[in-house]
């Protein structure tokens, strides 16, 4: 199960798609959690095997007892920053033109704390900027089409999408102000591990990553494409995917590294998180 559904999860989708890696039979569904789903629960009570998460949703997470994130997803931060468009012509962008303005920010918690950290990097006040809730990321594009914002945070192919009718210009990406960190990962019981199943689903993952990195993205944007039915063109979703590819969010190792561990805490505390997490606590190597 995907705690979020964007093409940055790439491939998470490949994994899932029987028609990937035909050779290796997987009995599996992908389903996307609803806001009032709590992934780590569902794994808890064994309701599903295995969800897409975050390192930073095992710390201070009551259910994460015997659950760990046994590969990375994505190393970066997969949002955008889009800018509406009210004429013609665009000056650059600074980060600093964020000051005084209204931003549709996911209001998420690890969205939200890497685009604070992100304003930090690039040395704007978070604090100064009119950060507004308009609730999910559907109800923040209904939003933004009616007018509210100057501008938009999302994940692709949404802000690609919105961009391609001509709503607006991305103007920064998230990612490239943070640099690397532990964004997105996958999470099972420790007991799950030993089953042929997790073997067969790691086997198809792992092939998966490679695959959304290495192959040409008109190829991947079609096998993935059955996934995006709701308002999304193919041309946009291969432009996001290369965007994503052109990123290295997907690099060719599954492992969670340390180094991104300790990013993505630094990122938390810089949002008031406290306490100890340790990396071993939290990350199995496969």
């Amino acid at each position: 199960m995907a705690s979020r559904h964007s093409a940055f999860y790439t491939p998470l989708l490949l994994a899932t798609e029987p028609n990937f890696m035909k050779e290796v039979p997987l009995d599996c569904s992908y389903q996307v959690a609803e806001n009032s789903q709590n992934v780590f629960e569902m794994i808890s009570n064994g309701e599903i095997d295995i969800a897409q998460s975050a390192v930073s949703g095992s710390w201070n997470n009551g259910f994460a007892k015997d659950i760990v994130h046994f590969a990375g997803i994505n190393k970066m931060d997969g949002f955008f920053i889009l800018k509406r468009k009210r004429s013609k012509t665009m000056k650059n962008f600074h980060w600093s033109d964020l000051t005084d303005s209204e931003v549709l920010a996911d209001h998420s918690k690890q969205p939200l704390a890497m685009f604070k950290y992100a304003c930090y990097k690039k040395d704007v006040d978070s604090n100064k900027i009119k950060l507004k809730d308009a609730g999910s990321p559907e109800e923040m594009i209904s939003a933004f089409k009616e007018g509210a914002g100057d501008f938009i945070h999302l994940q692709g192919p949404a802000a690609q999408q919105l961009a391609f009718d001509g709503i607006g210009d991305i103007v920064a990406s998230t990612g490239r102000a943070i640099g690397p960190v532990a964004f997105s990962s996958l999470i099972c019981k420790k007991s799950f591990l030993e089953t042929d199943r997790f073997e067969t689903f790691l086997r198809k993952f792992i092939a998966g990553k490679l695959f959304a990195q290495n192959e040409n993205a008109e190829n991947i944007a079609v096998i993935v494409m059955e996934f995006f039915t709701q308002g999304i063109e193919l041309e946009v979703l291969i432009n996001t995917i290369k965007e994503y590819q052109s990123l290295h969010c997907w690099d060719t190792k599954i492992k969670i590294s340390e180094n991104h561990y300790n990013n993505a805490l630094e990122v938390f505390k810089n949002d008031g998180l406290e306490g100890i997490f340790p990396y071993s606590e939290n990350v199995v190597k496969i």
